[in-house]
């Protein structure tokens, strides 16, 4: 089974010592379901499932997609992270195979104040969201969710098949032309949505490692974010050897339209945190 070592707990291996102008980001791109209805039947068989108390989402097993892609001739910046057995390489891979356990602490916050916050008929973005659990749970909920990932083989072989997986075989069609999935970096996404399109709630899980990416993530929030919208980011207190983490994020809002507090934390282990943000 293929092993990746995520370098959040460790010393610094350099993965993030590149000036940003140095990498050439990828750019984003709309992704339309396609081969993924076709291959759904063999998906199934290949499923297992993320829990967390009473919510239960389908999702395709990592080794097994890896497998899929292969068989197919997939090339690309997860051949690379396979190689290197490492979940973060800047620019090429941004950790999107991997469930991380913020996304586990975020749907637990979800569930716990279901009563409080309202997820039906909202525009829901999920922001880096890899295997898509978060985007699922508010598909799930009722909400009209747009998908986004840095690597578009994230969400072509586990997204939008992940998305699938938990539909009745009568919703498919509706869901896969009411949900939207892209692929890219954050500015080009940005640039690439409709002026109007903003979002009532945005979902985001683990991804405040990169400090250097702080000032592209609040754009998007800024640009995005429906005035009476609603952010719920879930991140580690710090990510050890690169630097970022919930109190420098803090500090890169203070002075913008932004307020923000902490929801929900934990001391046990790895310390993690839920941050709420909504527009002054």
């Amino acid at each position: 089974m293929t092993s990746f070592k995520f370098n959040f707990t460790g010393v610094s291996d350099g993965s993030q010592d590149k000036d940003d102008e140095e990498i050439e980001w990828f750019g984003s791109e709309e992704i339309v379901p396609n081969n993924q209805l076709k291959d759904l039947k063999d998906l199934v068989t290949q499923a297992k499932m993320f829990i967390c108390g009473d919510v239960e989402i389908g999702h395709v097993l990592i080794s097994n997609m890896l497998t899929f892609m292969k068989e197919n001739g997939v090339k690309n910046a997860l051949d690379l992270a396979e190689k290197e057995h490492s979940d973060l390489i800047t620019g090429k891979y941004e950790g999107g195979l991997k469930i991380w356990e913020c996304t586990y602490d975020l749907v637990d916050y979800l569930e716990e104040n279901k009563e409080t916050i309202e997820f039906k008929n909202k525009k829901v973005l999920d922001l880096g969201c890899g295997a898509g659990i978060l985007g699922i749970y508010a598909l799930v909920k009722g909400a009209l969710v747009t998908f986004q990932d840095y690597n578009k083989e994230i969400i072509e072989y586990s997204t939008i098949p992940n998305v699938l997986l938990n539909m009745e075989e009568e919703q498919i069609d509706q869901e896969t032309k009411s949900s939207k999935f892209y692929s890219g970096d954050w500015v080009s996404f940005d640039q690439l949505l409709e002026e109007s399109e903003k979002f009532d709630i945005i979902l985001t899980s683990e991804t405040l490692y990169n400090v250097k990416n702080y000032d592209k993530l609040i754009a998007l929030f800024q640009h995005r974010l429906k005035d009476e919208g609603i952010i719920f980011i879930a991140a580690k207190t710090y990510y050890f050897g690169v630097g970022g983490g919930m109190r420098q994020f803090e500090t890169a809002i203070k002075d913008t339209c932004f307020k923000s507090e902490i929801v929900w934390k934990t001391s046990n282990g790895i310390q993690r945190e839920i941050l709420k943000i909504k527009k002054s």
